[in-house]
């Protein structure tokens, strides 16, 4: 049996952080992962994704080389040099972080791990059982995708977000069952790169937890890049064939593709990892913890996809810091209540606090001020004036409540209302603060200052 003070179940984005801070605090840790270090982030989700998004834009983007006075010819897609590629770069993050882990002495336990009680985890890899006891352990045990039981998983026509960026080559047409932020992530990259691709989605609109705004700027893109959507649309079952899949509509419509992609939902992994034995209070389907990650028994943790609503690795990694601190002793707290929320499709969405529905719904007394791309000197550049800023904030004293940006670099953009909305920042604090010229955040100024009703270089 080995003994640690910090023993962390899971090796995401949200459990390699969280044993990398508990080293760097001085306690002795180890990570315990089943699969590969990274998890689904960096091998099956965030990388892989982005990887293949900035790929397919490259390839698009040299199709319109033209416009830019440039002659690049016809390019085409190497599918399986493509794949490489992304796998690569998984690779090459996945050995960092195991040299992350090697270099603060974090042990690295191989094996699926089960609370046996508050202090012990017990580890089975390939048939092999050893005990782990800590002073407190962090569970990080992430989600997985959902894999409706109507479906013909048996076949290798079928596959979710693990097998789309992890396979060998690139699908020769594609029917998309989910219109959330991961079906229309991958509908972009297939579209892009010429592949025929249809989503299909039950509910009446595409990414429907998003701003009215943010909804029809991706709707948008998809439809320019030839991308055929059905709203309001059920999938009621899925015929499959060696040479593809026929996927049944509940209007008496069929859609055939040679590979179905369903994305519709992951849900935490919370079941049979010693949870309901030991007393570990459940909020709906994840683990329920207050804002230090403390769960409900005393010196266990949890973090991450299993532990929060919002899925996303960097709340996962912000917990798992939090966590970390309080399991040596130290006390932080974050309410969680400012996270960044990317949708990486082109034009790209980002967005921070309350959008303008949700914070009129709360009753709040707003204005909302806007800036467009096409005024956007660095937009004009780029070629690509689609997009806007848009602030919501307290109309009295200007306090920011939500931001929304549409466009080029809108995830590093949004980085800086996230910034003072965690300080507390005020609109016009905003518009007081230098912009670099030209860049695309200049946007979120000039969206300040037509808050402020003194526009520059818009009519407001």
């Amino acid at each position: 049996m080995s003994t640690y003070d910090v023993a962390v179940l899971g090796g995401g984005p949200g459990g390699y952080v969280a044993a990398l801070r508990a080293a760097r605090r001085g306690a002795k840790v180890c990570c315990i992962e089943a699969g590969q270090l990274g998890g689904v982030c960096l091998n099956l989700g965030c990388i892989p994704t982005k990887s293949m998004l900035h790929a397919s834009e490259v390839f698009h983007q040299m199709g319109r080389a033209a416009e830019f006075g440039l002659d690049a010819g016809k390019p085409t897609v190497d599918g399986p040099a493509f794949m490489k590629r992304v796998s690569g770069v998984a690779a090459g993050l996945r050995q960092g972080v195991e040299g992350l882990l090697k270099a603060a002495k974090v042990d690295v336990v191989r094996g699926r791990g089960t609370l046996t009680a508050r202090d012990t985890v017990r580890v089975e890899a390939e048939g092999a059982t050893q005990e782990v006891k800590a002073k407190a352990i962090i569970i990080a045990t992430g989600s997985r995708p959902v894999r409706p039981d109507f479906l013909p998983w048996k076949s290798d026509r079928l596959w979710t977000s693990d097998e789309a960026t992890t396979a060998r080559e690139l699908p020769e047409s594609v029917v998309i069952m989910g219109g959330g932020v991961i079906g229309c992530e991958f509908a972009t990259v297939y579209a892009e790169l010429g592949i025929p691709t249809t989503v299909v989605e039950m509910l009446d609109r595409l990414v429907a937890n998003l701003d009215d705004d943010a909804a029809k700027a991706v709707v948008k893109g998809l439809k320019k890049r030839r991308v055929k959507i059905r709203t309001g649309t059920r999938v009621v079952g899925m015929k499959v064939s060696k040479s593809g899949v026929t996927a049944e509509l509940d209007g008496g419509e069929a859609v055939k593709a040679a590979v179905a992609l369903v994305v519709v939902g992951r849900a935490a992994n919370i079941k049979n990892i010693g949870l309901e034995a030991l007393g570990v209070e459940l909020d709906g389907r994840i683990i329920k913890v207050d804002d230090r990650c403390r769960t409900s028994v005393e010196g266990i943790y949890a973090i991450g996809d299993c532990a929060a609503t919002l899925q996303y690795a960097h709340l996962a990694s912000r917990m798992g810091v939090v966590a970390a601190d309080n399991a040596t002793g130290h006390d932080t707290r974050d309410s969680r209540n400012v996270v960044p929320v990317v949708v990486y499709t082109h034009p790209e969405v980002a967005s921070v606090g309350l959008s303008e529905a949700e914070a009129c719904k709360a009753g709040a007394d707003i204005r909302v001020a806007r800036f467009s791309y096409q005024a956007s000197g660095m937009a004009r550049a780029y070629g690509d004036t689609e997009g806007q800023v848009k602030l919501v904030a307290e109309a009295k004293f200007g306090e920011i409540l939500g931001a929304l940006v549409i466009g080029q670099h809108a995830a590093d953009v949004i980085q800086e209302v996230a910034l003072a909305m965690k300080n507390e920042l005020t609109v016009e604090e905003l518009a007081a603060t230098i912009h670099a010229h030209p860049t695309f955040a200049e946007a979120v100024l000039e969206a300040a200052e037509v808050w402020l009703g003194l526009p520059i270089h818009s009519t407001g």
